[in-house]
């Protein structure tokens, strides 16, 4: 008798058949070699299905070690673009490393999956978009983002699941967690293990194989409630950095447990430049980080990553987020869990240091050199105790609760009146309001407290110190009636800067100053006409500021003496180019204890009314009554369609320029006399009449290197440029009165954008016409 099979078994056999037959296939697949996959240029636009294998084996000198990776008896795992299974030696054209780091082999058998092109679990696929825009090559020198929290325990994917909930909310910023901290943290210590090596082979002789040396990594934060945070998780993730696999799971590690490479010191509170003092000139440790977000919202975050005192490149931001996707992989695809955190207020170090009294100190000392004035040695009266320096002055410190009371302290110490300094203690609250230099409640504020005890400057600090701004008093003597304050920022703080460069020997020369794009025509002739200094105006952004000093002066084509931002950032070369707010303070402080003392105010009864007002410095700096910033929102929140905007427009106004007939006719003396004429003819007659009139003024910038700069004449300009880190065209308008920016600038531009269909669908022009 024949036996058949039972139909109703059939629901169960077919599938079970299907299944060994893709087992059958898979062991086929996974059983191919798998070699290490190196990206040595673009990498593909298409994703790959791919499985993950261990690969161990003994490195060489010249070629990374395997970590243990998912078997290949494991599930195959969906994976990745070539951004993350590149060789990061390949982005900079060196050969791997010989560290003990981390590298992903992807199999060289590869599908391309032409319906999806992800091809990654949802929540890891996140987990890897969100470190990717934090560390996108070639968008800033430090991360910054949206701080999103998560529970200290669970699952990796409920991060994802946590990010795409807050990213309903705001999807302008990258969401930055403390997972993405933890591998960030990673990241960062395994890049400079990495330096450190290749630094070791450089001195070593190539047949020599070295042991790795260990690094330090000390890392500060600003107030902000979410730093500690930030921090326990960053320090525990750069701990992992270097050690065996086995080593990074989450159980209890063995006791005989080798010596780590890479130790973290947390210093608390801390300023940026003092963070990378801590790694340069103070030789504190081999690199540091500051968590911080400067001036931004107070849900913001980041980080500023130091190697030897130097900050990081971009290129060499995006290896710190190639190390960190590869870290978020091998932590999803081994553990599952989230990493070990502390609890509230607490952070897992190898060692709490305060290391911010030997930064005062070195500021303590920087004044005390500035106050010594060469030019009156020969005079026993104006010599004083270098330790009561600034005896008779009195100063103000508006740290507006960030990052910077502190300075308070250095220059009390050196006998300055500083009673009534403002916003000097942490709090992580802000309450004045986030600390910028620029921000007009904080000069209202700084203004009125100077007020209040008739001081002789007042000093502002952003968050983390590394940009300032000042008020100073604009009358000579100081009547009963308070006296009257301006801000000392911007273009006049560059010139005063300037002028404290010609009066060294470094500046009797022709030394150079690099400043940002939006400076002023009237302070590039003050820096050049009146002091003999050279200008070069080079891009916004402060690190691009300081990197174009330094090739200009390790060229030879210029010795730059300072780099200068308009917001505030300032780098001297004699302070290593270090950005660094407070230096910039010492510099202006040790100005004015000189000048105070050649007019016999310090210690003399008989000038006690006396108030020197440093604005006289600056005197003969043209400067124009209307400077205003206009920012244009995009309507989508897209970086993509505000570079497409801003190109459209920019080619329409340098399309305007180049081809007005009368551009060449047209100079600045021109325009004073023709400016009355013309004024009643553009607002009595037509649009379309009247627009070539005023555009017979704009003169392109061709010198100019970032956005589009157009004159219009008498020294004013406008200038629209995109924003470095934000969906927003900035447009800087300077003009002799509002009347003027208004003729020249804001109507005329107001009529030609808003003539393009393509830019008024994209763009808010309300901030025009509201002008």
């Amino acid at each position: 008798m024949t036996l058949m099979p039972n139909l109703f078994h059939m629901p169960i056999l077919l599938p079970v058949a299907l299944l060994l037959l893709l087992v059958q296939e898979s062991v086929g697949f996974l059983s191919i070699e798998t070699r290490q996959h190196q990206c040595s240029g673009n990498a593909p636009s298409s994703f790959y299905w791919s499985s993950l294998k261990a690969s161990s084996s003994s490195s060489s000198t010249d070629s990374s070690k395997m970590s243990s990776l998912p078997s290949s008896s494991e599930a195959p795992l969906f994976l990745l673009n070539a951004f993350l299974t590149s060789s990061p030696a390949t982005a900079t054209g060196s050969s791997p490393s010989s560290s003990s780091s981390t590298v992903l082999s992807l199999s060289s058998w590869a599908v391309t999956n032409e319906c999806d092109d992800v091809n990654l679990p949802p929540s890891l696929n996140i987990l890897l978009r969100t470190l990717q825009q934090l560390t996108r090559a070639g968008s800033s020198t430090d991360i910054r983002g949206r701080f999103v929290d998560h529970k200290r325990v669970g699952s990796v994917a409920s991060v994802a699941y946590q990010i795409g909930r807050s990213s309903q909310a705001s999807s302008t910023y990258a969401p930055l967690t403390p997972f993405a901290a933890y591998c960030l943290g990673y990241g960062f210590a395994q890049h400079v293990l990495d330096q450190q090596q290749r630094q070791t082979r450089q001195t070593t002789a190539a047949a020599t194989k070295t042991e790795q040396e260990p690094i330090t990594i000390v890392v500060g934060q600003d107030p902000r409630p979410h730093g500690m945070r930030l921090v326990d998780a960053f320090a525990r993730g750069a701990e992992q950095a270097g050690r065996p696999p086995q080593q990074r799971m989450p159980e209890p590690e063995p006791q005989s447990e080798p010596a780590p490479l890479v130790q973290v010191l947390y210093t608390g509170i801390a300023t940026t430049p003092a963070c990378a003092a801590f790694s340069g000139f103070l030789t504190k440790a081999t690199a540091s980080v500051m968590v911080t977000a400067s001036h931004l919202p107070i849900d913001r975050n980041g980080f500023k990553f130091f190697y030897q005192g130097n900050c990081l490149t971009k290129a060499e931001i995006g290896l710190v987020g190639h190390w960190a996707s590869q870290f978020a992989i091998q932590w999803y695809t081994q553990n599952s869990l989230l990493p070990p955190s502390s609890g509230e207020g607490a952070v897992m170090c190898t060692s709490w240091v305060d290391y911010m009294p030997e930064y005062a100190a070195s500021l303590k000392r920087a004044i005390q050199r500035e106050v010594e004035d060469p030019s009156n040695n020969s005079n026993a009266d104006n010599k004083s105790d270098p330790d009561k320096c600034l005896e008779g002055l009195t100063l103000v410190v508006n740290a507006g609760h960030g990052s910077g009371g502190f300075f308070q302290g250095v220059l009390k110490d050196l006998g300055a009146n500083v009673i009534g300094s403002i916003g000097i203690t942490p709090d992580e609250k802000f309450p004045l309001g986030i600390p910028n230099p620029e921000y007009q409640p904080m000069m209202d504020a700084t203004i009125k407290a100077c007020q209040n005890v008739q001081a002789d400057l007042g000093i502002m600090l952003d968050t983390d110190s590394d940009r300032c701004g000042f008020v100073v008093p604009t009358t000579k003597t100081a009547a009963d009636h308070a006296i009257q304050y301006e801000p000392l920022n911007r273009n006049r703080l560059i010139a005063m800067m300037g002028v404290i460069l010609s009066q060294t020997d470094n500046g009797r020369g022709r030394c150079g100053i690099v400043t940002d794009s939006v400076t002023s025509e009237g302070l590039s002739t003050f820096l050049q006409d009146n002091l003999g200094l050279t200008h070069v105006r080079y891009l916004k952004g402060y690190q691009n500021v300081i990197d174009k000093a330094k090739e200009l002066t390790e060229t030879g084509v210029l010795n730059v003496e300072l780099a200068m931002e308009t917001s505030g950032h300032g780098a001297m070369k004699e302070n290593n180019y270090l950005d660094d707010g407070t230096y910039t303070a010492v510099k202006v402080v040790g100005l004015l204890a000189r000048q105070r003392r050649r007019q016999g105010h310090v210690g003399s009864d008989d000038n006690n009314n006396k108030k020197v007002s440093l604005l006289d410095l600056i005197a003969e700096m043209k400067e124009l009554d209307v400077i205003r910033e206009l920012r244009f929102k995009v309507l989508d929140d897209s970086l993509d369609t505000m570079q497409q905007v801003f190109d459209f427009c920019a080619l329409e106004i340098e399309n305007l320029c180049l081809n007005n007939p009368d551009k060449e006719s047209v100079t600045d003396d021109d325009e004073d006399d023709d400016s009355n004429n013309n004024n009643n003819d553009a607002h009595d007659t037509n649009a379309a009449a009247a627009a070539p009139q005023v555009h017979s003024y704009w003169s392109l910038d061709v010198d100019n290197l970032e956005g589009i700069r157009v004159r219009v004449g008498g020294g004013q300009f406008f200038m629209l440029r995109k924003s470095l880190h934000d969906p927003i065209i900035s447009l800087q308008v300077e003009a002799s009165s509002d009347t003027e920016a208004r003729r020249l600038v804001i109507d005329p531009l107001l009529e030609l954008l808003d003539s393009e269909e393509a830019i008024r669908s994209q763009l808010d022009l309300s901030v025009l016409r509201d002008f």
